[in-house]
């Protein structure tokens, strides 16, 4: 008798996320930010994952403004201190000014 438990455990396989399928390892640290928009707390959140994602905003909130540099920058691209999406070069911009989150 076949159980449900003993069908999910087969269909687990290969978790690894860091293993792509051609069974070659992929460092982790070779992960790059897609080219893509990405919600700022989305965005805090890789920058810091071990707090709450209200907490991470309001780090990388305070980041930027701490960043005279990168707030004219982005001030070009249209950027508020209250907006909820970044654009892909905003995104950019920050992750130059900051380093990848990776």
């Amino acid at each position: 008798m076949l159980m449900t438990s003993d069908v999910f455990r087969t269909s687990l396989r290969n978790t690894d996320t860091c293993r792509p399928a051609s069974g070659i390892a992929r460092h982790p640290a070779a992960r790059q930010l897609e080219n893509r928009s990405y919600g700022f707390k989305e965005l805090a959140v890789l920058y810091f994952p071990n707090i709450a994602p209200a907490s991470a905003s309001i780090r990388l909130k305070a980041w930027i403004k701490d960043s005279p540099e990168l707030l004219q920058a982005l001030d070009e691209t249209h950027y508020h201190l209250t907006a909820r999406v970044l654009t892909p070069r905003q995104k950019d911009l920050i992750a130059v000014a900051f380093g990848s989150p990776f």
